[in-house]
Formats: C-alpha cells, structure tokens, sequence
C-alpha cells in the first residue's frame, strides 16, 4: 500500500493506493473508492487509475454558488463540460476565452475576484447577488 499525491492531477490530496500483481497483470484501486485499473506495467496501472478516478469525480454534481454561475452565464460563458473537480467556462466571439474553475461550493476569494474582473461586474452587484441567495436558502 502506497500513498500517491499525483493522482489527482489538481489536487493534492493523498489517496491510499494498493496495487498488486497477478503475474500477467498489474491490478490497482484507491482505498475508499469504487475504481480500478490495469495494466501490463505499475506506470501504466497507476496512469489507468488516474483516468478512471477523473471519471469517477466527473459524477460529482456541480456545487458552485447560483451568483457565480449567473455572472458568468451573463457575461456570455457557457459551462462546457466538468473533469474531475473543475468546470470550463468557455465565451466565444471576436475574443473567445476559457475559465477553468474549481467546482466547489465556496469558491476562494481570489477566484472570485479574477471571475469578476474576467466579466467585468461589479463587486457591489455580486456582493447583493449572493446576498440574495442566501436569504433565498433561508
């Protein structure tokens, strides 16, 4: 059993590997979670088990706030597709652009704020936007 930071490419989370060996194959998966992989090699296996845990937390749902989503919804991006704990935000036009965010439910303060320069809202406006949600929640 071996703990490997890199299986994730975007996080550094620690997940508790076993890989073990048939003989022919090697076989792993990640203490706690329904995913294995093989492979002819350990670094081929361990590759294989990173592709199959970004599918496994593509099935996790999109847990970023309404504001966020609304001001980039109204800035003209469109979320076009979730890999693991991201969301890529893309707006075409004459100056098409891409955001890749964390799909979390608080996002940081920093991201934030790159996501409202990015748009061009204003602060304020967002500020009442989640305002509203949360006495929506209530």
């Amino acid at each position: 059993m071996v703990s490997y930071p890199g299986i994730m490419p975007d996080t550094d989370t620690e997940y508790e590997v076993i890989v073990t060996g048939d003989g022919k194959y090697f076989v792993a998966t990640c203490t706690g979670y329904p995913v294995f992989a093989q492979g002819e090699t350990r670094e081929e296996t361990l590759d294989s088990l990173r592709e199959a845990m970004a599918l496994y937390f593509d099935d996790v749902p999109i847990s970023l706030p309404a504001p966020v989503i609304k001001v980039l919804t109204d800035a003209g991006f469109f979320g076009v597709n979730k890999r693991g704990r991201h969301i890529r935000f893309r707006r075409y036009g004459e100056r098409s652009e891409t955001l890749i965010i964390p799909n979390a439910p608080e996002p940081a303060d920093s991201i934030i704020d790159l996501i409202l320069r990015t748009t061009g809202t204003d602060p304020d406006t967002f500020n009442r936007m989640r305002e509203s949600a949360k006495e929506r929640q209530s």
